[in-house]
């Protein structure tokens, strides 16, 4: 994306959905057009967490999951490698981040809180890449196995 100017602000993030959806967007990358299934407080983009418990809110398995997945009640999440660039406070339901001050260029991304962010919004697929799926088991809301399965 030629508008980001702040390319060192790659960041590490985590995205919850369900096995079928994490499954997709690991083989064939993020997709905006699905934007909006859980949450659109900030805006119509792909939304990325700081921190993994805040997208654990957003694992589901069961009916949701493949047979593999349901099968041995696995959840899984995303770690993602995020180009946030320069990022403004998020509003509910925005198509597109807004543009900076005085200019007709829009900031990169949005963020729940522009202090102390705890969830980044994108508005380009391209700014997503999925390195890695992680795959794990919850009891009593403690991970008690990760790894890869297959999905």
């Amino acid at each position: 994306d030629p508008n980001i100017t702040n390319k060192s602000n790659m960041k590490e993030l985590f995205h919850g959905s369900d096995f079928v959806a994490l499954r997709q967007i690991y083989t064939f990358g993020f997709n905006r057009s699905f934007a909006g299934k859980n949450a659109t407080v900030y805006g119509k983009g792909d939304y990325f967490a700081v921190n993994a418990d805040y997208s654990l809110g957003y694992s589901r398995g069961g009916n949701a999951g493949t047979a593999a997945a349901q099968q041995n009640n696995l959840l899984g999440m995303l770690l993602v490698q995020v180009l946030t660039g320069d990022s403004a406070q998020g509003k509910p339901n925005i198509p597109e981040a807004p543009f900076k001050p005085g200019t007709q260029t829009p900031y990169n991304s949005v963020v729940n809180n522009e202090r102390n962010p705890i969830m980044y919004v994108t508005f380009r697929d391209s700014q997503a890449y999925p390195s890695h799926f992680i795959t794990f088991k919850l009891q009593n809301r403690v991970v008690i196995e990760t790894g890869n399965s297959e999905i």
